[in-house]
């Protein structure tokens, strides 16, 4: 009798997850390697009020270690439907390989183990030696594998494989099943998602203009496109779309096909998120249940991890013999003849990177003199405004380049107190 039904029991052992675009690990052990700390608790009640459902909990933890390209995570699943319950155990290791300054490849494997389980209380002959064996027998190894490969400009492409060992539900004996089967169910993802990082923006409160720190966030779109495939089952595209509203609140939803429709609702703090998914009771057929419900629970913990990047070519490194005489900023110049044929007409803005504010020019120009020693392309500029001497590393009219050379010089220099220097010529 478990013989014959291992087959149909085996496609049934991959669980799905409508709260995959909030926690990518549940599918995907590349995605292990997140900024923060993270603890996520899953619950999904499928066809509602139909007896021997499927009913699915489960919790990740998932972390980067803070400087470093390399983190861990952890996921156990409990996935009961009819008389048959899974549990499965997972830890994961993930590594990060730079690719240049603004994309990675993730890579991630996970290795544990899953026991399968029989309600014998409901079974017809609790006393059928096959369910007895099944018992006795019901641990086998587990693993999975994936890869992902992010770009900066928001774009991910992923490939995971949910199950390494085929599930066998009519084992010898518990972790005797070792046949390697990994494309039994193969798991595809691609899907966009932009991070926008924190800038100085010029904002006027009560008529009084201020420079303040914004936030990063996530672009307001996000677009996924899943295909789960699986050998003993029906494959299944995925489309979903998510809206944020705001930094705190969004709106979702899904179709597969063939199956159906999706709505998803979620709210999300400095420290917990928290999503809601339901699938109408019209799926697979009208009136066939009272609906899926899915929620999950996210919890951040600590700081915000950061990855060991290469470190980048600074704008700020002299490119010339640092004995050649630097001219100081509030002095006047003769017209650069390497310059002739460009265009004279005034820059409304200027962006310096500074580094340093000094009241006399002489301190400031030690300091300076001290920054071209160590090869750093510095100099004076006076502001007249303020009547104050500014030792700057980089001037630009481009705020883009400013931003990212004081990033640059916090994570990768001494120069930690870099900061920017906006300068309005009339």
């Amino acid at each position: 009798m478990l013989s014959g039904r291992s087959i149909i029991l085996y496609a049934q052992n991959f669980p799905v997850f409508n709260s995959f675009y909030v926690n990518p690990y549940l599918y995907n052990p590349a995605e292990a390697l997140t900024d923060y700390s993270q603890l996520f608790i899953v619950h999904r009640q499928q066809w509602t009020n139909i007896e021997g459902a499927p009913v699915m909990s489960g919790a990740t933890f998932t972390s980067l270690m803070n400087e470093s390209r390399a983190g861990f995570g952890g996921k156990i699943v409990n996935y009961k439907r009819g008389l048959l319950t899974t549990t499965d155990f997972l830890a994961t290791y993930a590594y990060g390989i730079p690719l240049g300054q603004k994309n990675w490849l993730f890579l991630g494997l996970s290795g544990g183990a899953i026991s399968n389980t029989i309600d014998v209380t409901r079974a017809s002959n609790p006393d059928d030696p096959a369910l007895l064996n099944f018992q006795n027998n019901n641990t086998q190894p587990a693993a999975n594998a994936g890869f992902l490969l992010r770009a900066g400009s928001g774009l991910n492409i992923g490939l995971s494989l949910p199950q390494l060992f085929p599930v066998k539900f009519n084992n010898e004996a518990s972790f005797s099943n070792t046949t390697v089967s990994p494309t039994d169910n193969v798991f595809f993802t691609i899907y966009y998602k932009r991070k926008v990082e924190s800038k100085i923006v010029t904002r006027t409160k009560k008529g009084m203009r201020r420079k303040v720190k914004t936030q990063s966030a996530t672009a307001p779109l996000e677009l996924y496109m899943n295909y789960k495939y699986s050998k003993y089952n029906i494959s299944q595209f995925e489309f979903l779309g998510k809206l944020n509203l705001s930094q705190y609140f969004w709106l979702g939803g899904s179709y597969k096909l063939p199956y159906g429709y999706t709505g998803n609702i979620g709210i999300n703090t400095n420290r917990v998120v928290l999503s809601y998914s339901y699938e109408p009771n019209s799926q697979p057929e009208d009136g066939f249940s009272q609906g899926s419900h899915e929620v999950l629970l996210g919890i951040r913990f600590g700081n915000a991890k950061r990855f060991k990047r290469p470190a980048p070519v600074l704008r700020s490194v002299i490119t010339k013999d640092p004995t050649v005489k630097h001219t100081a900023r509030f002095q006047e110049s003769g017209e650069n003849p390497d310059k002739i044929n460009e265009s004279n007409e005034p820059v409304k803005k200027k962006f310096y990177v500074v580094v340093g504010t000094y009241g006399e020019f002489a301190k400031a120009d030690e300091y300076k003199t001290k920054l071209i020693k160590e090869k750093f392309n510095a100099e004076v500029f006076y502001n007249a405004a303020d009547r104050k001497y500014y030792v700057h590393v980089l001037e630009t009219t481009k705020v883009s380049e400013a931003h990212e050379e004081i990033k640059n010089l916090r994570t990768y220099t001494k120069l930690r107190n870099a900061r920017l220097l906006e300068v309005r010529e009339k």
